[in-house]
């Protein structure tokens, strides 16, 4: 299969570089089909997940997964209403939670939410290879989360992870459906600041000006 931007993404997403298009390919949906996720695929986004990097090799991430009736109730339950109203239909939730202490030492570890971030992202990007969507939230009752699913309080508590197939737009509300469109991204050269931070150039109001066609 050749490595193409996916038309539905189009006129939304062209990167200024060549790059894979499993990058731009990679977007957060709403609209999930409640179809079950066979276990082998859920498998493979979590073995791409464990081959991140981490600071020492900690890997502080962990995923709590829920996947029954009764857990995704429980996980949804902990969501803001807003989430709760499209994520209800997603057959998996996941909390990403990460470490803050190294394992060998007990000494605070920086970096565990960074780590934990580069993994989810390779979570990600897998689940979205393999034909699947994601959507994170950081919209939930973390306090509430921590005494339902037992985390220990040397864990950060991240985002729930919305996983599925993509369902039908139109089964979602019209505001909801509203926002169901891939994002944009700014300009590589705003996020690249060579030498040190530097503030965006300021448009002077001939760059502002429309060029005659």
């Amino acid at each position: 299969m050749e490595n193409q931007i996916s038309p539905e993404l189009k006129p939304y997403r062209q990167p200024d570089h060549e790059i894979s298009a499993d990058y731009v390919n990679r977007w957060s949906p709403r609209a999930f089909s409640p179809e079950p996720i066979d276990d082998e695929s859920l498998m493979r986004a979590f073995e791409a997940a464990r081959w991140a990097a981490s600071s020492y090799n900690e890997q502080p991430w962990r995923f709590l997964l829920a996947r029954t009736d009764s857990d995704r109730a429980k996980f949804l339950d902990l969501l803001i209403p807003a989430n709760q109203e499209w994520a209800k239909t997603a057959p998996v939730l996941v909390l990403i939670i990460s470490k803050k202490t190294f394992t060998m030492n007990g000494q605070p570890n920086s970096v565990n939410q960074f780590d934990a971030g580069t993994a989810s992202g390779y979570l990600t990007l897998e689940l979205s290879k393999l034909g699947l969507i994601s959507h994170g939230m950081a919209g939930f009752d973390r306090d509430r989360a921590r005494t339902v699913l037992n985390v220990p309080a040397d864990f950060d508590l991240l985002a729930v992870f919305a996983i599925g197939k993509h369902g039908d737009p139109a089964l979602l509300s019209e505001q909801v459906r509203e926002r169901e469109v891939p994002s944009g991204r700014r300009p590589v050269s705003e996020s690249v600041m060579e030498g040190g931070f530097t503030l965006p150039k300021e448009k002077s109001a001939e760059e502002d000006t429309i060029p005659d066609a």
